[in-house]
């Protein structure tokens, strides 16, 4: 199955940078959507332990600040990491889009007609979307109830939100 490779970093490191979700923000935005501008600061962090959602994102209501969280579940190996690159990207998608940033609306509705799958697709990401729902078809419930039963051992606690620009929140 298909992972995002980041650059420079060899193969162990890449479990310890995954902690780390402002370097996989800028990789998969300088790969996937370097077409899109910036129009805001972006927070990005791990959040609750959700059962049925991967990410949101969200735009303050100055529309200065865009804050993407990312469950929690998914900085632990049991989890492929194209789960968490495809989670990102799908927050990006909602970005590009105009949901959860300032940029103009493209469609009334996010995930109107299949609209972030095509997108995903169109930046060639429709293979690591592929791998992802096949994944947690197969092992997500399973998994989270695994999780769950476990006291969500392993999992960091609160972490400080860290933004694109670098401070800490």
């Amino acid at each position: 199955m298909a992972s995002l490779a980041l650059p420079g970093l060899p193969a162990p490191e890449q479990q310890r940078h995954r902690h780390d979700l402002v370097s996989y923000l800028e990789t998969i935005w300088n790969a996937y959507f370097a077409d899109i501008p910036r129009a805001n600061t972006i927070h990005i962090a791990y959040c609750y332990p959700w059962k049925n959602r991967l990410g949101l994102i969200r735009l303050s209501c100055d529309h200065t600040v865009t804050q993407i969280g990312i469950n929690t579940l998914l900085q632990l190996t049991q989890v492929p990491e194209y789960v968490l690159t495809v989670t990102i990207a799908h927050e990006l998608v909602h970005y590009a889009h105009g949901f959860g940033s300032p940029l103009p609306r493209r469609c009334q509705h996010p995930h109107a007609n299949k609209v972030v799958d095509r997108e995903m697709e169109r930046r060639t990401l429709g293979g690591l979307l592929c791998d992802c729902n096949g994944w947690i078809d197969k092992y997500w419930y399973p998994f989270y109830d695994m999780q769950r039963a476990s006291g969500w051992a392993g999992l960091f606690g609160s972490q400080s939100i860290r933004s694109t620009d670098g401070a800490y929140y």
